[in-house]
C-alpha cells in the first residue's frame, strides 16, 4: 500500500446533471473495492485561479476530471498530478483524454436495430451541434442505417437551440415534410421529449406515425411524458466505477490486473417506440430496477413500490412477459453479480459479502451454496 493515510481525491466536474450524478455514482460505488478515499468535487466551470490555489491549499493525491476547459484541462495533464480524465464534450483533437468514456458506438447499431425490427424505411437524427458526444452518435446511426439501405437524415440544433422551444418548432417543421412512418433517434433524452412534443403539436401518433429513442435512459426524464420515451442506456456508473480503477491503478492503490467495468450499452423499450402492453412496461421497468441494483436483497414489494403497482400487479406482469417469477429474478441477478465479483481478484469474499448485504463472509458462503451447490471459492480464478 503506497499511502499509509487515505488518499485525497478531487472530482472535478459537473454534477447537476443525470449523467454526471451516475458517473459520480459509480466512482463512489468503488470505495469498498479497495477505493476508500476522502473524496471532493470541484465544478468544472470553476476559473484556472480558483483550481491553482485549490491545489495550493489542499493536499489531493489524483484528479478524475470530466467536461474541463482546454486551458484547464492542459494544465492539469501537465502538472503532477496523477489524473484520469473522462471524455464529455471534447472533440477529437483533445489528446489529454486518457480515461474510460460510454460507447457511443453501440448507441446507432441500438436504434437501428430496433428501427428494422419496426421495418422502418426512413430514419432522422436530432443533432447538436458542437457537441462531441452528439457527432459519436450520429455518425454511429447512420453508418449503420446506411449500410442497411435505409434514407435517412439530419436535423441540425444548434447552440442557442438546445433546451428551447425554438427546438421543438424546428423538430416540428422537420417532422412534418417527413414520410411516415419513420424512426427518430435523439442525441439525448431531453432531445427526445423535444420531439414528442413536436409530434403532440403536430397530432402525429406516436409511435405508429413516429417512433422515437432516445439517449442516456434517465428514468425520470423518461417516464414524465405522457408517451414514455424509449432510451439507450450506456451505463455511466461503470464508466465512472472504470475511472476510479484507473486512478486506484496510478495511485498504486489497486492491483495492475484488475479490469475495470465494461459499460455494454442496452435499449430498454417504452412508448415511443412501439406499442407494448402494460405488462410489459412493467415487467421492462422492474428489470431496469434490479439491473440497477444487482446486489441488492431487495423484497418484490420493494421493487413494486418503485415501480408503482401494487405487488399482484408485478406478479401478473412476470407471468405474462416471463418464465420466472420476480423474486427468482431478483436472485438470480444477485447471485450473477456476486458470482462475477468473486471472479476479481481484488474483491476478498469479506468485501463482497458487505457489498451483497450480508452481515458476515458465512451468510454469503451460504446463499452462494444454496443457489449453486458450490462453495464461494470455487468461483475465485488462480
Amino acid at each position: 500500500m503506497k499511502f499509509q493515510q487515505k488518499p485525497n481525491i478531487l472530482y472535478l466536474g459537473a454534477s447537476d446533471d443525470f449523467f454526471s450524478r451516475e458517473i459520480l455514482r459509480g466512482i463512489l460505488s468503488m470505495r469498498p473495492e479497495g477505493c476508500d478515499w476522502n473524496f471532493w468535487c470541484l465544478p468544472a466551470n470553476s476559473t484556472l485561479n480558483d483550481l491553482t490555489d485549490y491545489l495550493k491549499h489542499r493536499n489531493i493525491d489524483g484528479i478524475i476530471a470530466r467536461g474541463l476547459s482546454e486551458k484547464m484541462a492542459t494544465y492539469l495533464a501537465d502538472s503532477s498530478h496523477p489524473c484520469v480524465f473522462i471524455r464529455a464534450g471534447e472533440n477529437d483533437s483533445a489528446t489529454y483524454i486518457n480515461g474510460p468514456h460510454p460507447d457511443d458506438e453501440m448507441v446507432g447499431k441500438l436504434a437501428s436495430e430496433a428501427f428494422s425490427i419496426l421495418n422502418l424505411n426512413y430514419c432522422g437524427f436530432i443533432h447538436w451541434e458542437g457537441v462531441m458526444w452528439s457527432d459519436a452518435r450520429r455518425n454511429s446511426f447512420q453508418s449503420y442505417v446506411n449500410s442497411s439501405g435505409v434514407k435517412n437524415e439530419t436535423l441540425l440544433l444548434n447552440t442557442n437551440e438546445h433546451l428551447s422551444w425554438a427546438s421543438v418548432k424546428k423538430i416540428a417543421t422537420w417532422l412534418k415534410k417527413m414520410p411516415k412512418p419513420c424512426g427518430i433517434l435523439a442525441c439525448n433524452d431531453r432531445a427526445g421529449l423535444d420531439v414528442l412534443q413536436a409530434c403532440q403539436m403536430l397530432e402525429f401518433r406516436v409511435p405508429d406515425d413516429v417512433a422515437v429513442i432516445g439517449v442516456d435512459n434517465d428514468r425520470l426524464l423518461c417516464e414524465s411524458s405522457t408517451v414514455s420515451l424509449s432510451s439507450i442506456d450506456l451505463r455511466p456508473a461503470n464508466t465512472g466505477r472504470a475511472a476510479a480503477v484507473q486512478l486506484g491503478k496510478m495511485l498504486e492503490i489497486l492491483d495492475p490486473s484488475i479490469s475495470p467495468p465494461s459499460s455494454v450499452a442496452s435499449y430498454i423499450i417504452r412508448q415511443s417506440s412501439q406499442k407494448v402492453d402494460n405488462h410489459q412496461l412493467i415487467h421492462q421497468k422492474s428489470i431496469d430496477y434490479i439491473n440497477s441494483r444487482p446486489l441488492r436483497n431487495m423484497k418484490v414489494t420493494e421493487l413494486a413500490k418503485a415501480c408503482g403497482v401494487s405487488r399482484r400487479s408485478l406478479e401478473r406482469a412476470f407471468a405474462a412477459c416471463d418464465s420466472d417469477s420476480p423474486a427468482a429474478v431478483i436472485r438470480k441477478s444477485r447471485i450473477k453479480t456476486i458470482i462475477e465479483l468473486l471472479q476479481e481478484k481484488s474483491s476478498s469474499i469479506e468485501s463482497i459479502a458487505s457489498q451483497a448485504g450480508f452481515s458476515d463472509a458465512a451468510g454469503l458462503s451460504n446463499f452462494v451454496k444454496r443457489l449453486t451447490g458450490k462453495n464461494p471459492g470455487s468461483f475465485r480464478i488462480n
